[in-house]
């Protein structure tokens, strides 16, 4: 409704611009009798209504010119001194709402259909006796009568034949010995020998296939110059079965500083192969020093078994 009134208005200006846009056209002056070509003469150029889909640039159009923007629907001109003025808008006010239509009445509600119902309350004559029936099954077996007297005892039966040997069950891990503790045996190196000293025999015989943890701690003691003591551990059977480290300590003195004392540790662990073996310490005095100043050797052993290799 809104749209139509709006398309009728803009034809009602266009027309009414038409018409003033067109008669400079037409004037012609008194003292000129002849008909004129039609078109635009270098004496009279006619104005126009020009149209586009945004405002008007200052370039389009001449003055007396009007110009309509159809996207927004306004309207400007005439152009005068080459400015265009402000527009003024084509659209017409907003209509008046509508009332909104009448609410229709309800239908009639149907009726619910008829009910069958079964009135009659007279009894039928009775049929004929049916033919008899065939026989039914045999009906269940009674319970159990009561348990007879137990019979002789029968002679034994053969002897069955022996069973298959069950197999060997796989041997139980070793459990570890704990630890064992053992003090060396006391001994003396005095030697003006460089690099010479004194093998001992530290632990046991070991047994073979088993690993074992150990520790071991050895005390040297001399009156004077300590001089420098080296001492190294191996197996007896020189096999390769033993991982070790030492930590020495040198020239601890009383507080006379007549006794110097040097202390070395070793540790590591053992591996025993197919035959029993033992560990071997070696001792040696390095420079030589001990033949004029004895020195005096004590230890402790520290063995713990910590599994069997297969």
């Amino acid at each position: 409704m809104k749209t139509q009134r709006t398309f009728f208005r803009l034809i009602s200006i266009v027309c009414a611009l038409s018409l003033f846009a067109v008669q400079p056209g037409f004037a012609a002056t008194k003292s000129v009798n002849k008909l004129k070509s039609a078109g635009r003469t270098a004496n009279s150029i006619p104005n126009t209504i020009l149209n586009g889909v945004q405002a008007p640039l200052k370039s389009v159009g001449i003055n007396g010119d009007f110009y309509i923007d159809t996207k927004n629907l306004n309207i400007y001109g005439p152009k005068k001194n080459n400015a265009w003025p402000l527009p003024i808008s084509l659209r017409g006010t907003a209509g008046v709402a509508g009332t909104d239509g009448r609410t229709g009445t309800p239908g009639v509600a149907g009726t619910d259909g008829k009910t069958i119902t079964n009135t009659s309350t007279v009894s039928g004559s009775a049929g004929a006796t049916g033919a008899t029936g065939i026989a039914g099954p045999a009906g269940s077996t009674g319970p159990a009568g009561a348990s007879g007297s137990a019979g002789p005892t029968g002679p034994p039966g053969p002897a069955g034949s022996t069973g298959a040997t069950g197999s060997t069950g796989a041997p139980g891990s070793s459990g570890s010995l704990g630890v064992v503790v053992s003090d060396l045996t006391p001994w003396t190196i005095s030697t003006a020998s460089p690099g010479t000293g004194q093998v001992i025999t530290v632990f046991p015989l070991l047994t073979a296939n088993k690993m074992y943890s150990f520790t071991i701690m050895v005390n040297a003691t001399r009156a004077r110059y300590p001089g420098e003591i080296k001492g190294t551990i191996a197996l007896t059977s020189g096999l390769n079965g033993l991982r070790s480290s030492s930590i020495t300590s040198y020239f601890t003195t009383n507080l006379s500083g007549t006794v110097h004392t040097s202390e070395i540790m070793f540790y590591g662990t053992i591996s025993v192969g197919v035959d029993v073996d033992s560990i071997q310490l070696t001792v040696l005095d390095v420079v030589g020093h001990s033949g004029t100043d004895a020195i005096s050797f004590t230890g402790v052993s520290w063995l713990t078994e910590v599994g069997s290799i297969t």
